[in-house]
């Protein structure tokens, strides 16, 4: 990014707010984020350089490309990279963008290839990104002999995986991947620990969907257990009525609302270091399980992790792993910012290796009760955040409040453990998010 960018008069309106903690008011008992880091364009245009191009972000999982020449479209914050699997079966993740004149190399969402030719000039590359050939290179009023030609398409030049989970980053120093995720990878754990084999396999088509807010909204909504049974309050009373009867399959349990508020506020939530917001909560009654319909699929699951482990795999543990992708249920959701004030959010059903078929099948419908295109929970959060978005329009009001379980959060180690109810994990998220924009300053 130019030096300009920073030297914004919005940006720099006042010297106070020349340093990004300033959008931050904290204290022991204050924890307030000011309304324009969800709306100003000069900060959402520093966000996409001091957070997404210096931190981890999540591009892909491994089964959508199991077999050499897949590929997979995909984005880090706005930039449009591709993800492909060469010949010799590595993992290659490659700026969208031909180096001639700019154009997309490819538009399918996945697929594929053995070559990616652009549509404009017909400059030719391969899988692993490298440049293959330039058309028409020697014809009349070609390239010279001195043509330096680009070695091909920009690589990012850090790519890791955990567990099927591939990440890339534009940062060459950023950190090892297992210790970004830290605290997080539990919840992947456990959620993949569900399957017999401990793999997942992405089949399903995703539902997509933007919503008139900041990008933000979405990382805080995903672990923000405080919300549920407000602004799902129509969801809460069809379900309190007719439980799994509408094809819920134990998803969202408990036969009345009170029985459902206790359940969800049990457990622990996370403030964790790198931005990662966690929600856990163990499965009561066991028994009910290895007794169920399933039992012979959980008594393996026992078998391989035993009964205290067992009760976390079958709980309900949600994450939102800075900035971009969240776990929740039996699916993965990523969000992109497109502008401060517009977001695309994709949410991948999976499937559990080695699970009942019925199981599976059980699991996919219930996602789509709630979070597909007819469904419940999706429509209530998006018109939350484009209500939020609206509030936020005026300069009135300066200052949201974070501060839910604020005095009852403890230190542990580098993170902060919350009770059920807490906003810790969305303290997670501004706590990296300052560490990030403030590190830029420094730069």
């Amino acid at each position: 990014m130019s030096a300009n960018v920073y030297e914004n008069p919005v940006w720099f309106a006042r010297q106070e707010q020349s340093d990004p903690a300033s959008f931050l008011m904290r204290g022991e008992d204050k924890f307030r984020v000011h309304t324009r880091a969800y709306t100003d364009p000069s900060v959402f245009a520093v966000e996409m350089e001091r957070v997404f191009a210096k931190t981890w972000v999540y591009v892909a999982h491994e089964s959508e490309i199991a077999q050499p020449g897949d590929f997979k479209t995909s984005h880090v914050g706005l930039q449009p990279v591709v993800v492909s699997r060469a010949a010799d079966g590595a993992v290659h993740v490659f700026v969208n963008r031909c180096v001639h004149r700019g154009s997309v190399v490819c538009r399918e969402s996945r697929g594929n290839a053995q070559e990616f030719s652009c549509p404009y000039h017909g400059w030719v590359y391969g899988t692993d990104g490298k440049l293959l050939a330039v058309s028409e290179r020697r014809e009349p009023g070609g390239y010279s002999e001195r043509f330096e030609a680009p070695e091909g398409l920009f690589q990012l030049p850090r790519v890791q995986s955990y567990r099927g989970f591939i990440f890339a980053s534009f940062n060459a120093d950023a950190p090892e991947l297992l210790g970004f995720l830290g605290r997080a990878k539990t919840i992947i754990d456990r959620k993949l620990n569900l399957s017999p084999e401990g793999e997942i396999v992405l089949h399903s088509r995703p539902f997509v969907v933007r919503y008139q807010g900041n990008w933000k909204f979405q990382a805080e909504n995903i672990v923000d257990a405080y919300h549920f049974l407000h602004t799902h309050k129509g969801f809460v009373q069809l379900q309190a009525k007719f439980g799994d009867s509408t094809g819920d399959f134990g998803v969202h349990k408990g036969g009345s609302i009170k029985a459902m508020r206790k359940l969800r506020f049990k457990g622990a939530t996370w403030n964790c270091e790198y931005g990662h917001g966690l929600l856990e909560s163990p499965a009561g009654e066991i028994e009910s399980y290895l007794t169920g319909e399933f039992a012979e699929f959980y008594e393996e699951i026992r078998r391989q992790h035993g009964d205290e482990e067992l009760a976390w795999i079958a709980g309900k543990g949600a994450a939102s792993i800075f900035p971009g992708m969240g776990m929740i249920h039996q699916q993965i959701r990523t969000w992109r910012p497109i502008g401060p004030d517009m977001t695309e959010v994709v949410i991948y059903p999976y499937e559990l290796k080695g699970a009942p078929d019925a199981f599976n099948e059980g699991m996919l419908r219930s996602q789509e009760r709630f979070y597909g295109p007819a469904g419940h929970g999706a429509a209530d959060d998006v018109d939350i955040f484009a209500r939020n978005q609206q509030g936020l329009a005026g300069n009135a009001v300066d200052w949201l409040i974070l501060e839910r379980g604020l005095d009852t959060d403890e230190l542990e180690g580098a993170d902060y453990r919350g009770l059920p109810a807490s906003e810790a994990p969305q303290r997670a998220l501004w706590r990296e998010w300052t560490r990030l924009m403030a590190a830029g300053e420094q730069a």
